[in-house]
């Protein structure tokens, strides 16, 4: 299926708790570090499917005549580069992610935004009301040839700020009073280094964790 890489303000709730949403990325440009070890076909433990592309081979692919690439398309392009195209299908319902690499010291980090939905049934008024956000997940490459993205958690930051022990721009919206981080990608960015330094216990093991097992291994 052809896919135009176009944003719209849509947003996806994947986990049973809640990830740490950003209006900023969580990677600054210096920090990016494309892998093509991240590119495949994939499974997880909820029978869920994810395929992952290379934003450039894609959009390559749909651009073939220079002299229609548009403005807007090729601005993309020079932005995204070096991220994926992420294609999640849970119970036969599609929604697509860009996803760019960045460091973290040592550590391969993917910052997360939705950018195509599918849902027939959402009100259009709904849909104007969602705001495309960032979320963070941590990359680690298992032995098995699996790849376990752990995204960073309301239930290790929050305790955070109550005690504050943290200091990062942030509002509290929605009815539910989502946490949103309004910080810098500067900003963002250091504080990862911070967190991943710090002794924390357990902060990657929160349920917002996905195990993706390559389509032609057996788990």
């Amino acid at each position: 299926m052809k896919r135009k890489i176009v944003f719209l303000l849509m947003v996806m709730i994947l986990f049973s708790s809640c990830i740490v949403k950003s209006i900023q990325p969580f990677y600054t440009s210096d920090k990016l570090s494309y892998n093509a070890a991240i590119v495949g076909e994939y499974t997880d433990g909820n029978k869920s499917k994810w395929s992952i592309y290379s934003f450039k081979e894609e959009w390559e692919a749909e651009n073939t005549d220079p002299t229609k690439i548009m403005k807007e398309d090729q601005d993309a392009f020079d932005r995204y580069s070096e991220g994926y195209v992420v294609k999640y299908i849970k119970k036969e319902a599609e929604s697509f992610f860009l996803a760019m690499p960045f460091k973290v010291g040592d550590h391969l980090f993917l910052d997360f935004t939705p950018f195509e939905y599918e849902d027939d049934g959402l009100n259009p008024l709904v849909a104007q009301h969602l705001l495309q956000t960032h979320s963070v997940a941590k990359v680690d490459f298992n032995t098995d040839g699996s790849i376990k993205l752990s995204w960073l958690s309301e239930e290790v930051i929050n305790p955070l700020f109550n005690e504050n022990k943290i200091r990062l721009k942030h509002e509290r919206t929605g009815v539910s009073e989502d946490l949103v981080l309004t910080a810098s990608s500067e900003e963002l960015h250091s504080f990862l280094v911070k967190f991943m330094k710090s002794d924390l216990e357990k902060k990657w093991d929160k349920d917002d964790m996905f195990t993706l097992i390559p389509v032609n291994t057996t788990p």
